[in-house]
C-alpha cells in the first residue's frame, strides 16, 4: 500500500521533542512564520539574493524528500502512481494543491502556502522560490535529468494561482 496519507508517515516523539514525516526530521512552521523568514531576509540580501538563497534551499529540500519517496514508496515504474501520490501528499502538507503536468514539464500550485503570506497583489513579483527550488528537484526527478524551474505566475502578484515551468 502506497503511503499517501501524511499522518500514515509521521511520527511524533514527544518525551524528546522530535517529529519525522517518512523518517525524516521535521518541523512545523506557520505561514506567517515562514513568510517573516522571507521579507527578512529581503531585507538582508536584498531581493535578489534572498530569491538564490530560498531557490537554492528549496532545490536541495527537494533532492532529499522526492528521493526519500521514491525509496519510500517503489515506484520506479510507476510514474503517474508516483505524481498523484506526490500531489497528494503536498496538499496534505498544506503547501497548496499541487497538479503536476509532466509532459509540459509545470506545476501548478493553487492555494501556495508562500503566496498565502502575502495579500493578493501584494507583491509586484513571483515570490515561491523556494517551491520554485523545489519544483526543479522535483521535475529533475521525474525526467531524470537536472533542470531549472521558473514561476511565471504568483498569487501573491494577484494572479489564481502559481504555476512553475521548465527553464529552457
Amino acid at each position: 500500500m502506497l503511503p499517501r496519507k501524511v499522518n500514515e508517515t509521521a511520527e511524533w516523539k514527544r518525551d524528546s521533542g522530535e517529529f519525522s514525516v517518512i523518517t525524516v526530521p521535521a518541523v512545523i512552521i506557520s505561514i506567517e512564520t515562514f513568510s517573516r523568514i522571507k521579507k527578512d531576509a529581503e531585507k538582508i540580501l536584498g531581493t535578489e539574493g534572498s530569491a538564490v538563497l530560498l531557490y537554492e534551499a528549496g532545490k536541495d529540500a527537494g533532492k532529499t524528500w522526492i528521493s526519500r519517496f521514491r525509496e519510500e514508496w517503489r515506484l520506479e515504474d510507476a510514474e503517474s502512481e508516483f505524481i498523484k501520490a506526490t500531489e497528494e501528499f503536498y496538499t496534505e502538507l498544506g503547501w497548496g494543491k499541487f497538479s503536476i503536468d509532466i509532459e509540459n514539464l509545470t506545476i501548478r500550485i493553487e492555494n501556495s502556502f508562500i503566496a498565502r503570506g502575502y495579500v493578493k497583489g501584494e507583491s509586484k513579483k513571483t515570490v515561491c522560490h523556494f517551491l520554485c527550488g523545489y519544483n526543479s528537484s522535483l521535475i529533475s526527478e521525474l525526467i531524470n535529468k537536472e533542470v531549472d524551474v521558473e514561476e511565471r505566475n504568483c498569487m501573491a502578484k494577484g494572479d489564481q494561482y502559481c504555476d512553475f515551468i521548465v527553464v529552457k
